[in-house]
């Protein structure tokens, strides 16, 4: 109990959902973050009501997931798998790999840049993610991945938000993926084999097949397969590259 109400203590949650079982009559409820909570913030406690007439008691939501956007919607792959929603299974995996490429875009151009030195002009900031979000808008998988492989290649991360500035200005309209050859260069043999990886998955071919005309309906193996494969490239690079949606995080302790 927290104030007189009492916690949901059955609960599950994804990337668009608070799902928990009311305390008081037992029945499911599922909370759509943006409309029914107003919050896209990790709850670590929230007071709401059950949705079901005629109870509407009131009672307390806890122990939300704290992972990063594109964890969580692999991890949200096994409930639609367990309910054989396989083709959008698929398009999960395929949208983690693309968030993914956005998150250490805007850590390795923005938040690393502006950490190293804070006082910086946050507007410059807010300028320059205005910028990064209008040169990226147009750019598929293909294109996103191939600027995350180049970027990473270079080894040359922006040092303050004026090299940043001209690395945004430099980005190519249709780039093109790394030679193998570069990604081998690298000193990090892990990483290596990661980004080698990456760079050979086939998931977005899968994922167009799915959206585009016939609307093709994967097997669960197909799934399966590709469900393996994103966690076995995505969450390792997540951990090894420090990959964190949180510009707080890469602030330069003195």
């Amino acid at each position: 109990m927290s104030d007189g109400v009492p916690i949901a203590e059955k609960r599950r949650t994804s990337y668009e959902n608070f799902i928990v079982e009311c305390p008081w009559c037992g029945k499911e409820c599922i909370f759509n973050r943006r409309s029914d909570l107003g919050t896209l913030e990790p709850i670590g406690g929230l007071n709401t009501s059950c949705l079901h007439e005629p109870c509407g008691k009131a009672f307390r939501l806890v122990g939300d997931t704290v992972n990063e956007r594109h964890e969580t919607l692999i991890y949200d792959c096994y409930e639609l798998m367990q309910r054989k929603h396989y083709m959008s299974c698929v398009l999960n995996l395929a949208q983690a790999y693309e968030v993914f490429f956005g998150l250490f875009l805007r850590v390795e151009i923005l938040y690393k840049p502006f950490g190293a030195d804070p006082d910086q002009d946050i507007a410059d900031l807010n300028r320059l993610s205005d910028a990064l979000t209008a040169a990226i808008k147009e750019h598929a998988f293909c294109a996103m991945r191939a600027l995350f492989l180049r970027q990473l290649v270079q080894q040359q991360p922006p040092a303050d938000l004026a090299e940043s500035e001209r690395v945004i200005a430099a980005m190519p309209s249709q780039p093109g993926d790394p030679k193998d050859s570069a990604i081998e260069a690298l000193s990090d043999p892990d990483l290596v084999t990661l980004l080698k990886a990456l760079k050979a998955t086939t998931i977005h071919t899968l994922r167009n097949r799915v959206v585009h005309k016939r609307a093709y309906r994967p097997s669960r193996d197909e799934v399966d397969e590709a469900l393996k494969e994103t966690r076995s490239i995505l969450f390792p690079l997540t951990s090894r590259l420090n990959i964190h949606d949180d510009i707080n995080w890469y602030m330069r302790r003195n």
